[in-house]
């Protein structure tokens, strides 16, 4: 009995209450997490992998498709990455991949994030200055035009993302390699760095982007209201899903992150982390399922090829925007037309 309390001096049973409340939830949510990080990389791949060549080689050049395009290459992308953190996940969060594959992996987690949030922006963006702005719009709604945003989009996710790339670091804990961001600073205990990169991956990565894409579709409403077009489109309504789907499944994540920067020990993100993690991944494979889902009819359904029914969706999006580009030109010509005659009948009185 004596040998017996000297191995284990400092174990307690827990009771049964403590076990189905801590132990339990956080073996819940470990295996969700993995189940969510699982169809990020199978669905995510498929489903990007044939937006890029519907929208990309099969769908006439235009301007959303490149909107989309780069949308899934950013979400293709980060889902190949994914792979190495599922294998970290089965691994009890061992990462055997050495210091290069750890500092790229977080990379290219963080420029998917800003990328594809980015492009959210521009996207509304481009929806309120046609719109609202359809002559300026109609001169520079150009292929080329899109081009340069879609690389300065990238360019700029990519210099929001080196920080990770140098700051990531490989070491020892509990006889396990982990995988995380490490920073090295003059005084011990001083989390400033890591404070200032969590601030401004949630300002720049999910406020700023948020409030801009709001404004934007609440402008684009009233726009379309002016106007009086009130049909319904499945497009307007797939454009607006992409942007729901993403703050969804990153809102969890960033409200976490402010957690974390006020006390990285709390016990909320043990329990709740591993969760917002495996949504805030999923939501690189939400983009194609709203696609599909978006592009199947009613009828004959399950009759329909999948490139077909992407093929529909993507082209829809696309026949949506010129088509509400067409109707603010026709009124933008209407109005000039009003504008003018009135001046010419004000020269004849005078």
């Amino acid at each position: 009995m004596a040998s017996n309390t000297s191995l284990f001096p400092s174990v307690t049973k827990p009771s049964k209450n403590e076990q189905a409340g801590s132990v339990d939830v956080e073996a819940v949510m470990e295996n969700v997490s993995i189940i969510l990080y699982t169809l990020t990389v199978v669905l995510g791949i498929t489903g990007n992998s044939v937006v890029i060549w519907v929208a990309g080689f099969k769908l006439k050049s235009k301007v959303t498709n490149v909107w989309l395009v780069n949308l899934a290459i950013a979400d293709l992308i980060f889902c190949f990455t994914r792979v190495f953190s599922l294998i970290k996940k089965l691994f009890f969060d061992h990462w055997p991949f050495g210091v290069f594959l750890c500092k790229f992996n977080g990379f290219f987690k963080y420029a998917n994030m800003f990328c594809s949030v980015f492009l959210l922006a521009v996207i509304s963006l481009d929806r309120m200055l046609c719109i609202w702005r359809p002559i300026f719009m109609r001169r520079h709604h150009k292929m080329w035009t899109a081009r340069v945003v879609a690389v300065c989009v990238w360019i700029v996710a990519v210099i929001f993302s080196s920080p990770y790339f140098i700051y990531r670091q490989v070491y020892m804990k509990k006889n396990l390699t982990k995988c995380s961001l490490e920073v090295k600073e003059k005084t011990q205990g001083d989390n400033t760095t890591k404070h200032v990169l969590y601030s401004i991956r949630f300002v720049c990565g999910f406020l700023l982007p948020f409030i801009v894409i709001l404004v934007c579709y609440i402008l684009a409403g009233v726009g379309i209201r002016r106007a009086r077009f009130s049909r319904k489109s499945r497009s307007l309504r797939v454009l607006v899903s992409l942007v729901i789907a993403f703050f969804v499944c990153w809102a969890p994540y960033h409200s976490l992150l402010l957690v974390k920067m006020v006390d990285s020990e709390n016990p909320v993100l043990k329990v709740w982390q591993p969760l917002a993690s495996g949504m805030a991944y999923f939501s690189s494979c939400v983009n194609p399922l709203l696609y599909f889902c978006m592009g199947l009819e009613v009828r004959g359904r399950f009759r329909q090829s999948l490139m077909g029914v992407y093929r529909r969706a993507l082209a829809d999006v696309d026949d949506q925007m010129s088509n509400e580009r067409s109707m603010d030109d026709s009124i933008t010509s209407r109005y000039s037309s009003a504008v003018a005659t009135r001046q010419s009948l004000d020269v004849q009185k005078n």
